[in-house]
This record gives C-alpha cells, structure tokens and sequence, in this order.
C-alpha cells in the first residue's frame, strides 16, 4: 500500500483534496510537508479542524523526512502526500519519495509568480524545479479533479 499520491497545492486541505483526492486514493492518511506549516501551532489546529475524520493527519518538517517516507511506504495506510511548493516536492524526490507522477494543483499568483495554467502560477525557479523533475522521469502534471483531465508539463510549451 504506502504513499499512493502527492500534490502541490498551497491551500493544503480544502474541499477538492478533503472530497476527491483522499477518496480516489482510498488515503488513510494525509501527509502535509511543509517547514512553516510545522512550526505553526494555530495553523496546525486548523488543519486538524478540516482534516475528515478517520483520517491521521500528519505534519511534518522537511528535515528528517526521508526516514518518514520509508516508513509510510512500507505502512499499509494508503498515503497521500500535500506540500505547498515545488521546490518542497524536489525535496521529496530527492529524499527518496517512489513515486513517478507529480500533481499540481494550487499555487496561488504573487509578486513573484506569473500565470502558468489556469489558476496555477509559478516563479521561473519554481517552473525551472517543475521542469528538472520532469527531466528526471517524473510525470509532472496539472488536474484539479481526479474528474479533470490531466495537463503534462511539457505540453505547456
């Protein structure tokens, strides 16, 4: 069983992850990575809040986090993964995550950040990271909705 899924999605828990995603993976349980996040006692209550039940839910900084995909790929809750950023999802590849698909989903417009499908926006670096992981035999690909069909990266350009 293990890790099913991860996704980048810088609303972490809303309707879409909370009514489709966890259901289409059957996930026991929902992994949010994300070092701000962790240290972030309020914004952890929230989360908790909106988390549906029967659902562990875990927070967890990136560092030591290799050791915690080893196990919950060797645990039999099907796993989903949430982090805000790309540069967040590399971090996880390279820490050794087995999976070979990549979801984006929200990544809300900024100063630095300039429309690249949809209502997903990226910085250059972030497109850059998207880019190198997709180079590195990762699906990477855009699909608000297990519903919706799936935009590749590299049909972008």
């Amino acid at each position: 069983m293990g890790i099913k899924f991860i996704r980048i999605d810088d609303r972490l828990i809303h309707g879409q992850v909370v009514t489709a995603w966890i259901k289409q993976y059957q996930a026991r349980r929902v992994l949010i990575v994300d070092d701000g996040v962790a240290k972030d006692d309020f914004l952890i209550g929230v989360l908790q809040m909106v988390a549906p039940s029967g659902i562990e839910l875990v927070i967890a900084a990136n560092d030591g986090i290799g050791e915690k995909l080893k196990a919950y790929e060797a645990d039999e809750k099907n796993t989903l993964i949430l982090v805000k950023t790309p540069e967040t999802a590399r971090t996880l590849f390279d820490e050794g995550l087995d999976l070979k698909e990549l979801n984006v989903g929200g990544m809300g417009a900024n100063q630095y950040r300039k429309a690249l499908y949809k209502n997903i926006s990226a910085s250059d670096e972030e497109v850059a990271i998207l880019k190198e992981l997709e180079g590195r035999g990762i699906n990477v690909y855009f699909q608000a909705t297990p519903t919706d069909k799936r935009v590749k990266l590299s049909a972008l350009r």
